[in-house]
């Protein structure tokens, strides 16, 4: 059920000759043939349970079965440890009949029936390993486990369902890349294919019998009959002997690469576990591999790495407990100014009770993973994330969705495990199995659909409206605006003018998994921009009604009026600078900006910090006026204390000192002149900013 890059413990086997014997102190000597003594005199079933202990599943297995066939009277508990060592070394398959015998002799074993369940699930014997698990999520011993079992018996249920589900996919065994040993984890490099084996069993596995898992690359010589060679691909700094070596994911241009990688089982390693490891494309050369020590724990599984299109996203396994749903879930890290973020688990949606491994995101932006906890066949299953329509918004009357976890059904999925998806075109790729029928243990297939619902399409457009908004925020629609389309390099993909009513709408299709930039032009406004990606916004096709399907991205592009912007003419027709009004609000006979005087010089100050971007030599003035009540002179003093403050209050919000010049002009320059009324007088206290170069 659960297919880990097992945690390596190697032991060293002690060779001693005569001529060592020498300079061995004799007390030593006397220790060491004692303890040769004592393992001498060691049962079978002892020698068996020392195996199992360390993890060395196979040579406990044939340790047992010695036991068994003396007809012991432990052979119920014998049998049940022998299941255990099928189970835990992924060939649950084959612990049934084990559990069945443990059964039978009435093994006291309080967790035999919860694995027997998924061992007669793995043999495809349905009915019975649901009414097993639906009898231990009521009796049994293990919270956890009951919990797990009850969901499984309820998934169940859904087998039917899943196996008749109409498929269109064609699967091929790669016969000419397969072997006996294991080959799976498959992954697009160009036009060659990376995977993981243990084929070169440079020395065995005790956990399994087999050799140690490293990474190699299959290249195509005829792509249509699956043929070509296994070809070495990595160095020695790459494939470590006593390693394993597995799960690799590459960036978009091929030059960094993320894999998992176990311990050896020696203490002073750094890493106890399996973990993730990085490395660079230099000079033809992969650099020596780095541990990702902002991804990975001490003491923590992590593996089967997966890279978004866009290789700013890392999704990975983990058994770690933070935030985790059980088993092993799927944890995603972004990569942020060159440092992977801390983990997060991707919840319920995708994480189960279970074990949820295998993370790949597809090019259309599909996300499929493998899981042994939702509605599956057998252990491990691929699954895939649609979006679903499930109702229209009654405001706006589009569609909304929801995303919702598929099976993807037969034939990719068996009663065995299978696993580790990756796409080589729009309709076909590769996947790994143990299913019955293989060449050995784990194998890669080929897969093709040529179903209806992939010869469907589906082109993404942009669309949006221009507003304009001045430095108070009020905003409103703004017609017959410049609108360009680049990419992310800044090349110009294609423009056009909003009509009327703001609305625009390019031609020319976008495409998903990128970043796009949109720029807005129009006199007397400053440059608008706005970034819009489609990474991850990618639908299903197969969900789609037609056979030819548009979808269009909604967004705004936002203009601020340049309040600067000269008047349209005076009477001589040459036109003249705006001269802007702030009505700036003073405590009687003092200069403190106060909290809503400050309201408002924050907006008008983030106004400014976009007007300078595009005339960076300009220089204000704010200009301080009173009302003609009170002396001349005393009121130019006010003023100037005002307008000296104001000054101040922007230098705080980031606009430069020497843009900007300071000016009282008291009761110089009234608004209104003979001001009588109280109205009349409040505007004639105003601050005026005008350009003076």
């Amino acid at each position: 059920m659960q297919r880990k890059i097992q945690i390596i413990r190697i032991f060293a086997n002690i060779e001693i000759s005569m001529k060592n014997l020498t300079s061995i102190p004799m007390n030593k000597i006397l220790l060491l043939f004692a303890l040769v003594a004592l393992s001498a005199c060691m049962t079978t079933v002892q020698k068996a349970k020392s195996k199992f202990d360390v993890a060395e599943y196979e040579t406990a297995i044939k340790l047992y079965k010695k036991h068994l066939s003396s007809n012991p009277p432990d052979a119920p508990i014998t049998n049940y440890q022998i299941g255990e060592c099928y189970r835990l070394s992924n060939r649950i398959k084959q612990a049934l009949p084990y559990y069945q015998a443990a059964s039978e002799g009435r093994a006291k074993a309080s967790k035999l029936n919860f694995y027997m369940g998924y061992a007669l699930k793995a043999n495809e014997q349905y009915a019975e390993a649901a009414a097993l698990l639906d009898r231990y999520s009521k009796t049994g011993a293990d919270g956890d486990l009951m919990r797990l079992a009850a969901q499984e018996a309820k998934n169940l249920k859904e087998i039917e369902k899943i196996k008749n589900t109409p498929s269109y996919t064609t699967i091929v065994n790669l016969e000419n890349l397969n072997t006996s040993a294991a080959e799976f984890s498959p992954m697009m490099y160009g036009e060659k294919l990376i995977f993981a084996s243990d084929r070169r069993k440079e020395k065995v596995f005790e956990t399994t019998g087999t050799g140690f898992q490293d990474l190699y690359a299959f290249e195509f010589t005829d792509t249509i009959r699956h043929t070509g060679s296994v070809q070495p691909f990595f160095g020695e700094n790459i494939n470590l002997d006593g390693h394993h070596e597995s799960e690799v994911t590459f960036a978009r241009n091929g030059k960094f690469m993320i894999f998992a990688r176990s311990n050896s089982g020696k203490k002073k390693e750094p890493h106890q576990d399996v973990n993730l490891f990085s490395s660079r494309l230099e000079d033809g050369q992969w650099t020596e591999p780095e541990l990702l020590d902002k991804v990975c724990l001490e003491d923590t599984w992590d593996a089967c790495p997966a890279l978004s299109p866009d290789g700013r996203t890392l999704y990975f396994s983990s058994n770690r407990k933070g935030g985790s749903q059980g088993g092993l879930d799927i944890y995603v890290s972004r990569l942020n100014q060159g440092t992977w973020s801390r983990p997060q688990n991707l919840g319920k949606l995708v994480n189960t009770a279970g074990d949820e491994m295998f993370p790949y995101v597809a090019p259309d932006g599909r996300f499929f993973f493998a899981s042994s906890g939702h509605q599956g066949l057998g252990g491990l299953d691929i699954f895939v994330i649609d979006t679903v329509q499930v109702g229209i918004d009654t405001v706006t009357k589009k569609p909304i969705l929801q995303p919702k976890v598929r099976n993807v059904g037969v034939p990719m999925n068996s009663s065995a495990d299978d696993f580790g998806i990756v796409y080589k075109s729009k309709v076909s790729g590769y996947f790994s199995s143990n299913r019955e029928g293989g060449k050995g243990d784990d194998d890669i297939y080929y897969f093709y659909n040529d179903s209806l619902d992939v010869k469907k399409t589906v082109a993404y457009y942009l669309r949006g409206v221009t507003y304009s908004t001045n430095f108070k925020n009020e905003q409103k629609i703004l017609p017959n605006v410049s609108v360009k389309l680049l990419d992310d390099k800044g090349n110009l993909i294609d423009s056009l003018l909003s009509d009327n009513s703001g609305k625009f709408s390019f031609p020319k299709p976008v495409e998903i998994d990128k970043n796009y930039k949109l720029n807005g032009q129009k006199i007397n406004y400053l440059k608008g921009e706005n970034v819009f990606s489609t990474v991850g916004k990618g639908v299903d096709v197969a969900l789609l009604p037609k056979k030819e399907n548009i979808i269009y991205f909604d967004t705004d592009l936002l203009l601020k009026v340049n309040e600067f912007a000269p008047s349209d003419s005076t009477p001589t027709g040459k036109p003249t600078t705006k001269i802007l009004e702030l009505e700036i609000l003073y405590e009687f006979d003092s200069a403190r900006i106060t909290a809503e005087a400050g309201v408002l010089l924050d907006e008008f100050s983030t106004f400014l910090i976009d007007y300078y971007k595009e005339f960076p030599n300009t220089v204000i003035e704010l200009g301080s006026h009173t009302d003609e009540r009170g002396s001349a002179n005393y009121n130019r003093r006010l003023a100037q204390r005002r307008a000296d403050s104001a000054v101040k209050y922007l230098i705080s919000k980031g606009i430069p000192a020497d843009k900007m010049i300071a000016k009282g002009y008291g009761e110089d320059q009234p608004k209104i002149k003979n001001a009588k009324t109280e109205e009349q007088h409040q505007a004639n206290r105003r601050t005026t900013i005008r350009i003076v170069k």
